[in-house]
Parts: structure tokens; C-alpha cells; sequence
């Protein structure tokens, strides 16, 4: 007698085979989470890369957030990301990237710190090798027959950290993961490639501003002054009083956003939109101040300006503490710097950084050297001959020609005046003179307009 099968009811039937695939979906749905949670940080890094590469910026975009979502300390993610923030012209997103990489330590060598299963604190190691591929038996361990069905087919390599154990000396292997490893820092190579990057992100980010450059000036009024110092160098003699008239002087140095706005290039050494103008040769500035129906100011305009009224060494008294002014102090790289006082730049300052003079003029010593529209006195005795009133320099009419005219002398150096952040204190007196070639760009070198 042949036993009789008891039929499943259709309802029951497809209860089990709903039960079956929910639990399938789950469990496969599980260890592709797993999966990726254990290696996804550099899978996307790579995959981000290949996105940029492809110029697929957004989707390289959205690779690297990922990444350091899973991993923060990812400085090659972080780097990459700046990377495709430059491409989609968010240059301020990539500018703040690359100044958090560069307020991590330089790393030394591949030292990390490793959290092992079981540790409770992590473990000191070198990072030899970041990805090693290995293959994983462990799903043909398994003797269930379901669990069997859901990881069968050919195994896949997993990626592995190998790394040494400085303490017990041993090498492990070690399943990547989002929480395994972490970086004391950044190589000291690449962190260098990081500041390079930086610089150019921030000369593109004065390309990007779109205004129209515009001066604030600020009124002079008609008045004389003492111009030279007894206590400065023989070309600021003899002290000779000087009257001025009326005239405008911009209020600030010439910034390189409004540099790079008119003249469609920055040649400044020291980036920085905010940042004045430097390394602009003295043509440079007469160009500038003329496209925008301004000049540059004479040198007595200049020195009545910067004194505004006082008669001591610098606008502020006869003592430079730091807070006045940005010179060559402490943190300047020069042989010539101020062992003992800091103005807290290395460079350049923005502009307005130090209070103004009393006449609401900020940065006129200091900073960067300004150019006037004088030339050098070749005889350095033009202080003995100049006019009292609106003295405009000797042999002005040789600016139609540059300095080198037909049967005249050949003068090729003009004044600039106030010092810069690579000059000494001595420099940033009022009445220091200082002059240079007209053509020659030099990093210390910045201006500021003048009109009538």
C-alpha cells in the first residue's frame, strides 16, 4: 500500500516561498552591507578616482564623501575630493579641505595605530601593505545546505591590511574595515604636493571673482609737513618743510582680487584674494592706477600721507611692538628678522589687518612696499633743491620715456616707500626711502592709487 501524500494547502505553498525569499533577501541583502562596511573606504576612494579621471566629477564627488563618512581620517579621500571641488569651481569647499589636511602631523614613515578584535586599546604598527588580496574559505565551512546556497559560486578575494607589529615584531594579515586603522598623519611628500595644490587653488580663486575693480579713496586735505628724518639715512636730508595739495589716496594697498579683475592676472607670490598685490614691478602699478583713471602717488603726497600729521619715526610713536604693523619679525624666514617680536604673519597680511594712521590709511608702513611716482634722485640731492609746494619728484618729464630718452641721462630706478614683511623695522619709518628698478618685480613690492 502506497503511502498517501498529504497535499499542501496553495495558501501554505506560498506563505513558505514568500517566508524563504524574505529570508533570502535578508540574508543577502546582510552580507552585502557586511561586505562593503569591511572594505568600502578604498573601493570608493578607487572608484572616486576613476570617476575623476572619467570627469565624472559629481559622481567622484559623492565616491569620496562616502568615504570619509566610513573613514574621516581618509587624507587620500580628503585629497581627491579637493580635487573634484577645484573641477566644479567650489574653490572655497577645496580650500578648506586642504587646510584641514594641512593641520594634520607629518607622518613619520607609515606608523598607525591598528584595533585588533579582543584589544581594548589599539596597537602600534607599520603599515606595509594596504591592500592584499587573499581569498576567503570561510563560506565553504558552513555545512548548512541554505547557507550553502546563498554564498555559492567561485570565492572572491578579500582585501587585507598587512601590517607589523612593532612590539613582538610579528606580521598579520588583517580584514580591511572601516574602524581597523587610523593615521598619525600625512607623509611629509605629500603634504607638500597638498600646499602646492593650495597655492593653485587660491590664484584660481581670485580668477573666479568677477567685479569690478574699485578704490576707496580717501580725501587729503591741503597741508606741510617736515619731510625727512634726521635720524634715517643721508638721502632723507635735510629735513625741509613741503605743502601739499589737495588729492585723494586709496585707502587700502591694491588688493590681488582687484589687481586680477582689471589687469586679468595675479603675479603675487603670497595667494591671497584680500591679500595685496606684490611682486608688480613699477609699471605694473602706473598700468593698474591708469585703467582705472587713477595715478600713482608723488613721494612727498605719499610721506605727508603716511605721517598724517605726526612727527615721530612710524605713524603710531618711535617703538614697533608687533600689533602696529607686518614686518620681518620672529616668524620671518630673512636673516634680518626681529628675533623678539611677532606681528602673527609669516608673509603678507590682509589688508586692514593693523589700525590705521590718523588719517583712516591702513598698512602704510609695512606689508608691502609701496611704489611713488618718483624717480631716484641720481645725485641723491633733490631734497635740497625740491619746490616747497607739490614737489613732483626729479625729472618727471623722463616718464614719457621710461627713464631712457634721446641726449638725456638714463635713469632707470624708482622710489617706493613704507617697508615690507620682509624688511626691517627700520624700513617702515615714514620717512625711509627705498628705490628699486622700474621693471623689476620683486616679492616686497605692492602700490596704492592716488587721484586728484
Amino acid at each position: 500500500m502506497f503511502p498517501i501524500k498529504k497535499r499542501t494547502d496553495p495558501m501554505t505553498r506560498l506563505f513558505h516561498t514568500f517566508t524563504v525569499f524574505v529570508l533570502f533577501q535578508f540574508l543577502f541583502f546582510t552580507s552585502i552591507v557586511n561586505l562593503v562596511e569591511a572594505s568600502e573606504d578604498s573601493d570608493l576612494v578607487e572608484l572616486g578616482n576613476q570617476a575623476l579621471t572619467a570627469r565624472n566629477y559629481e559622481t567622484a564627488e559623492d565616491f569620496f564623501k562616502k568615504a570619509l563618512e566610513i573613514r574621516p581620517g581618509n587624507y587620500p579621500a580628503t585629497r581627491d575630493l579637493a580635487k573634484v571641488k577645484i573641477e566644479l569651481g567650489k574653490f572655497n569647499e577645496a580650500l578648506s579641505l586642504l587646510n584641514n589636511l594641512l593641520k594634520l602631523p607629518i607622518a613619520k614613515g607609515r606608523n598607525i595605530l591598528v584595533y585588533t578584535d579582543g584589544d581594548p586599546e589599539p596597537r602600534n604598527a607599520e603599515l606595509v601593505d594596504e591592500t592584499v588580496m587573499i581569498i576567503d574559505k570561510s563560506a565553504q565551512q558552513e555545512n548548512d545546505e541554505f547557507s550553502k546556497f546563498l554564498k555559492g559560486g567561485p570565492v572572491e578575494p578579500v582585501p587585507h591590511y598587512r601590517v607589523h607589529f612593532k612590539k613582538t615584531g610579528e606580521m598579520k594579515l588583517l580584514p580591511k574595515s572601516k574602524n581597523r586603522i587610523k593615521y598619525f598623519g600625512i607623509p611629509a611628500a605629500t603634504r607638500e604636493k597638498i600646499m602646492n595644490l593650495k597655492a593653485q587653488v587660491k590664484k584660481k580663486l581670485i580668477s573666479s571673482i568677477k567685479i569690478t575693480p574699485e578704490e576707496e579713496m580717501v580725501p587729503i586735505k591741503t597741508g606741510c609737513f617736515q619731510m625727512g628724518s634726521k635720524v634715517g639715512d643721508a638721502d632723507e636730508l635735510p629735513v625741509h618743510e613741503v605743502c601739499i595739495s589737495s588729492f585723494k589716496l586709496g585707502k587700502y594697498e591694491v588688493r590681488q582680487k582687484h589687481f586680477q579683475a582689471a589687469m586679468g592676472v595675479n603675479p603675487s607670490e603670497n595667494v591671497g584674494p584680500d591679500h595685496p598685490v606684490d611682486s608688480v614691478s613699477w609699471v605694473d602699478a602706473r598700468d593698474y592706477c591708469k585703467k582705472l583713471g587713477f595715478r600713482l602717488p608723488s613721494e612727498a603726497e605719499w610721506e605727508y600721507s603716511a605721517r598724517a600729521g605726526t612727527k615721530t619715526e612710524f605713524y603710531w610713536g618711535n617703538k614697533v611692538t608687533g600689533k602696529e604693523a607686518n614686518f620681518c619679525d620672529s616668524t620671518c624666514e630673512m636673516n634680518i628678522r626681529e628675533p623678539r617680536v611677532s606681528d602673527r604673519f609669516r608673509h603678507t597680511a590682509p589688508v586692514g589687518s593693523f589700525p590705521p594712521n590718523p588719517f583712516g590709511l591702513y598698512d602704510m608702513s609695512g606689508n608691502v612696499g609701496e611704489w611713488v611716482q618718483d624717480w631716484l634722485d641720481v645725485e641723491k640731492n633733490y631734497y635740497m633743491v625740491s619746490p616747497k609746494k607739490d614737489p613732483p619728484g626729479p625729472r618727471p618729464e623722463l616718464d614719457t620715456c621710461q627713464g631712457v630718452c634721446a641726449g638725456a641721462a638714463s635713469i632707470t630706478h624708482k622710489i617706493y616707500r613704507g617697508g615690507a614683511w620682509n624688511q626691517t623695522v627700520s624700513e617702515m619709518r615714514s620717512a625711509n626711502r627705498r628705490e628699486s628698478h622700474f621693471q623689476l618685480q620683486a616679492a616686497g613690492n605692492g602700490f596704492r592709487c592716488a587721484s586728484n
